[in-house]
């Protein structure tokens, strides 16, 4: 959805800004700092001394990745096996060479200034959990219906169509449903809508597992701060 200059600044202070990109503004803070804002995420700081601080604020979407690539030139985000990784301006092909992207990582000088260890150590386990939770839910002969007994943070519904659980933020039910298996069908409602599809009523009729399947994994990961 396309948002004007003046909602996707909302509550920010700015010398000047300007549009660069769809749902994508530049503007300076009364310090100086230049930053790219996309959605409402500073996903790219520039401190005066030098350098790019990265943030996706838990969204790693396709045009995330896009919007920081395009708009510095410090380093390229790259994506690999749905793990995101910086590599240097030296070391563009050099796989060996790349280091986890983690929100809040300057570069400045063709280095890290802030390295950190095992990055990546969280999101490699959400991996195989939702690995593991769709490989269950293909197990399963036919998938379950939404039912009033389902999560509440699942089943609940705002007045805009949103789940209890998105509208508030709230992520832990997920990571627990992964913990657990705990496979719904409100969970997979939720995901089927997400992914755009208009009536799920349709797929869970028809038993279309595939899309369904295919659904929760991308919605896991865009919910959990994934790459989808």
């Amino acid at each position: 959805m396309r948002e004007t200059k003046s909602k996707i600044m909302e509550g920010v202070e700015a010398t000047k800004s300007k549009i660069i990109a769809n749902n994508t503004v530049e503007y300076f803070r009364p310090d100086g700092t230049k930053v790219i804002r996309f959605h409402h995420t500073d996903i790219m700081e520039f401190p005066k001394k030098g350098g790019v601080v990265l943030n996706t604020g838990g969204w790693k979407t396709v045009t995330t990745k896009a919007r920081m690539n395009e708009f510095q030139s410090e380093c390229a985000i790259i994506q690999d096996r749905g793990l995101w990784y910086l590599a240097l301006a030296l070391d563009t092909w050099n796989k060996d060479a790349w280091i986890p992207f983690f929100d809040g990582i300057k570069i400045k000088d063709n280095a890290v200034v802030n390295p950190r260890k095992r990055a990546h150590a969280k999101e490699e386990f959400l991996l195989k959990q939702i690995n593991a939770y769709c490989a269950e839910m293909k197990k399963m002969e036919t998938l379950p219906m939404p039912d009033g007994g389902d999560c509440f943070y699942c089943s609940m519904q705002t007045e805009d169509g949103k789940s209890l659980g998105e509208a508030s933020g709230n992520r832990d039910h997920l990571e627990s449903h992964l913990q657990e298996k705990y496979i719904h069908g409100s969970l997979i409602w939720n995901a089927m809508k997400w992914a755009g599809y208009p009536h799920p009523e349709i797929h869970f009729q028809m038993g279309l597992k595939d899309n369904m399947i295919r659904a929760t994994r991308r919605y896991f990961k865009s919910q959990l701060g994934l790459a989808y």
